[in-house]
């Protein structure tokens, strides 16, 4: 089963506080990750943040139903896959440094164990600019 992996950071002129939010509010990601077609918050912690939740993901590459669980830090929030079509894991984490009152860098590192047969060229490319595209779009998100 190929792995592919990637990471990249953005700087966002928002509060750290700010972008966390964003990144913690499950729903709104069909709104500002374009992949993301559907997701449902399925369960939350006693603080409000996510713990679990289910996603429809649909690339150039096919469209995958998959299940996240979420922990959380103060500058952070990370997943595992709990269940999914095409992927058999994923990993993933926002991480967060306040460069300032009104600036943040935001780093997203991603694995994904999957199915799909397409060359590593292609898979790689694509992923990158997966990874890349969300840091733009959580900017822009957050940002406008």
């Amino acid at each position: 089963m190929p792995v592919d992996r990637a990471h990249a950071s953005v700087v966002v002129a928002a509060p750290l506080a700010e972008v966390l939010a964003a990144v913690r509010d499950v729903a709104s990601q069909t709104d500002w990750i374009g992949e993301i077609t559907e997701a449902e918050l399925l369960e939350e912690y006693e603080d409000g943040t996510p713990a679990t939740a289910r996603f429809e993901m649909t690339t150039r590459l096919g469209v995958d139903h998959y299940t996240l669980e979420y922990e959380h830090a103060d500058d952070a929030m990370s997943w595992v896959l709990v269940e999914g079509e095409m992927q058999q894991g994923q990993q993933g984490s926002y991480r967060l440094r306040e460069l300032g009152a009104h600036s943040t860098e935001v780093t997203l590192t991603l694995e994904v164990d999957h199915s799909i047969s397409a060359p590593g060229f292609l898979r790689k490319m694509i992923f990158k600019g997966v990874v890349e595209g969300n840091l733009a779009s959580l900017k822009t998100y957050v940002e406008g």
